[in-house]
């Protein structure tokens, strides 16, 4: 089973990469809606399974292989790529943080609290990297989409699949 998780985590990665690539910020829209918030719902489950450095160093390399792997398929995907790693290693960060601070919670409030953060700050630090600017309405409207998108998810993976962290 996990090697499913980290094969559809990677996945949705790496096509979230190729979306923004081939649309640009139009792309935006259907990654920030269906496929970003899916990996940060994605990355609590990780986060129950992985515990201390076996937690940073496994995620962080699955963000490092599929930005590598988005490169690796077409070089011109480079900002792209290095946009989402940088983005999602900040992110993954903040969003480790809080979910461990709530870890005692319910798994709505740490997996919604975490992924508001983190989808917060993966918006920004994207676009800096990858695009070279920050528009507020384009990180407005991703932050707004991401939310949704990981209320999505959320609901399809713990309540309609029943998925448990534990």
């Amino acid at each position: 089973m996990q090697v499913i998780k980290i094969s559809v985590y990677l996945l949705a990665f790496i096509f979230a990469n190729f979306i923004v690539l081939w649309f640009g910020a139009k792309g935006l829209i259907f990654t920030a809606l269906f496929l970003i918030p899916f990996d940060f719902v994605m990355r609590c489950l990780f986060h129950e399974t992985w515990k201390g450095k076996e937690l940073i160093l496994k995620l962080g390399s699955l963000v490092i292989a599929a930005s590598l792997i988005t490169f690796l398929i077409n070089k011109s995907a480079l900002n792209i790529a290095l946009g989402s790693s940088f983005g999602f290693i900040s992110a993954q960060i903040f969003a480790g943080i809080f979910y461990q601070f709530f870890i005692k919670k319910s798994y709505f409030i740490k997996v919604n609290g975490s992924d508001a953060i983190g989808i917060l700050i993966d918006s920004l630090v994207f676009q800096i990297v990858a695009f070279h600017t920050i528009d507020l309405y384009v990180s407005a409207g991703q932050f707004i989409l991401k939310i949704i998108g990981g209320l999505f998810w959320y609901w399809v993976i713990f309540v309609k699949l029943k998925i448990q962290l534990k």
